[in-house]
Parts: structure tokens; sequence; C-alpha cells
């Protein structure tokens, strides 16, 4: 006998209302996630305006340890939702595009809050004022 929740189930493509669950709880904690790494941008650059060089010449050099921190924690998130998603999604193409498109999701709200709490700056000024002797 099949009951009418699994003939819908079946059509939408959701194995079940508690694996599309969540899926979805996987990309609300995302939004903390990319929120996090985004974040983790800014503060890496700003750092490198405390005084890492005496006449704050030159490029910020703590960028390429930011995009490092931005870089692990997507590919992280991305991981954990094509697992999510594929216990949520009956057809494989559909994990794929389900694991992205909630990345996506997660990681722009994520920028969103970030750019809220750092004035709409993805990296901080360098440098961050004139150099005073």
């Amino acid at each position: 006998m099949v009951t009418t929740g699994a003939v819908a189930e079946r059509r939408t493509g959701w194995t079940s209302a508690g694996w599309a669950a969540l899926y979805w709880v996987t990309v609300a904690l995302g939004v903390v996630g990319g929120g996090g790494s985004w974040l983790w941008l800014y503060l890496a650059s700003e750092e490198a305006t405390r005084g890492a060089s005496p006449d704050r010449t030159g490029a910020n050099p703590n960028i390429p340890m930011g995009v490092t921190g931005l870089v692990v924690g997507h590919v992280v998130g991305l991981v954990l939702l094509l697992i999510t998603a594929r216990l949520a999604r009956h057809r494989g193409r559909s994990v794929a595009a389900f694991a992205i498109v909630g990345l996506v999701i997660a990681s722009g709200i994520g920028l969103a809050l970030s750019l809220q709490l750092t004035d709409g700056r993805l990296v901080a000024p360098w440098p961050h004022a004139p150099f005073v002797p």
C-alpha cells in the first residue's frame, strides 16, 4: 500500500520530509559558517593593518590567509551540503544542484551579514590611516 505522503515525496524529489528538513537546517547553519568565513577575510586583512610594516607601504600581506579561510569554509560547507542533499534527494543530478544552490544562498546571506558588521567592506583598507611618525 502506497501512502499519499510517499507519492508526494516521490513527485517532489525529496526522499522524506525529515531529510528535507535536515537539508534546509544545514543551509541555515551554513549562513553562520558563510558569514564567519567572509568575516575571516576582513579580519585577516584588518590584522595586517595593525603595523606589519612601520610605514604601511606595499600590499596587504594577510589577504592570502583570509582567502584561504574563505575557501576552506566554503569547501567544508559544500561537502556537508552534498552529504545532506544526497540523503534528502532521489536523483543524483539534483543533489549537486541543491548543494550548489544551498551554498550560494547561505554564502550570500552570510556575506550580507558580514558586510553589515564591516561597514560594507570585504577587506580592511590598506593603509588604514596615513602614516604619522
